[in-house]
């Protein structure tokens, strides 16, 4: 790039001459999250070139002779990466500094993921499982599994997994081990909020609760019904099965009062291939 004056920083940074420090400031901030994306602009100019202006027009820039000293030793033997890449080492190194949080967290959902994997293929075997997912939070885990253990004697192994709020990438690492979960019939219960009960009932996560409905022995105003398609013809009518009971409202039972369960519209129902149907009973009884 040409030697940088006034005028070019203005030009670089698409603003007027006579824009203000706020201006610049903003218009900096937007510049700098176009650039997560691109490594040239449609002008030809780079993230470090934007960040020259940026400091000229703010009166950052001064010249810093060991910075200079200690970036021309770094290219003349730059580091392995930057050899194995093929980029300028000083580049590389504003590139890490400047995407360094999405680094950090991108590769924390990674480890984490591979985690998540691994503990579904080393998974403790165990006699119950409650998964609590969606905008649903558990305070304490550990209370609740020995608040279930105590309720259901029978039951000695009990894990109950929590959600947490966090990040989208974690979110989605959380919902792919749901999954995998739920395929493998390792889940008995899932305690969500409404919107994403009603989205896994569509999917037929829920097992229909209407024959065991006097047994539960909830009121009418507590159960959620739902509708599922049971055939399609070739003309792509379909037919729809009658309303069915797949969940019970348990926002206002002592169950979720007494362990520090947060969320709104509280959910639950019992996994439709679940293998321990009688514990999973059981354990709706205690939600009242």
């Amino acid at each position: 790039m040409q030697t940088l004056d006034r005028e070019k920083a203005f030009e670089i940074m698409q603003l007027s001459p006579d824009a203000t420090s706020d201006e610049i400031s903003k218009r900096y901030g937007i510049l700098t999250r176009k650039f997560r994306t691109i490594e040239r602009d449609e002008n030809g100019y780079t993230l470090e070139d934007i960040t020259k202006a940026y400091e000229l027009l703010m009166g950052y820039t001064y010249k810093d002779d060991k910075e200079e000293l200690r970036q021309k030793k770094l290219r003349e033997n730059p580091p392995l990466i930057a050899r194995i890449l093929k980029k300028d080492p000083v580049k590389l190194e504003n590139f890490f500094y400047y995407y360094r949080v999405y680094i950090i967290i991108s590769i924390v959902a990674v480890v984490f993921l591979v985690f998540m994997i691994r503990s579904c293929v080393n998974q403790v075997k165990y006699d119950f499982c409650v998964v609590v997912f969606g905008k649903v939070f558990a305070e304490d885990e550990k209370k609740i599994e020995t608040y279930i253990k105590e309720q259901m004697p029978s039951t000695p192994g009990v894990v109950l997994l929590p959600s947490y709020e966090a990040d989208p990438q974690y979110e989605y690492a959380v919902q792919m081990k749901l999954i995998a979960m739920a395929a493998a019939k390792e889940i008995d219960v899932l305690i969500t909020d409404e919107a994403v009960f009603k989205i896994q009932a569509k999917q037929g996560m829920f097992m229909a609760l209407d024959d065991i409905a006097d047994i539960l022995g909830f009121s009418d105003d507590r159960y959620i019904k739902g509708e599922d398609i049971i055939d399609e013809s070739d003309e792509g009518e379909t037919e729809i099965e009658p309303d069915k009971i797949y969940g019970i409202k348990i926002s206002d039972s002592e169950f979720v009062k007494e362990n520090g369960i947060i969320g709104e519209n509280i959910t639950a129902g019992i996994v439709t291939n679940t293998e321990k149907k009688d514990k999973a009973i059981e354990f709706m009884k205690l939600l009242k």
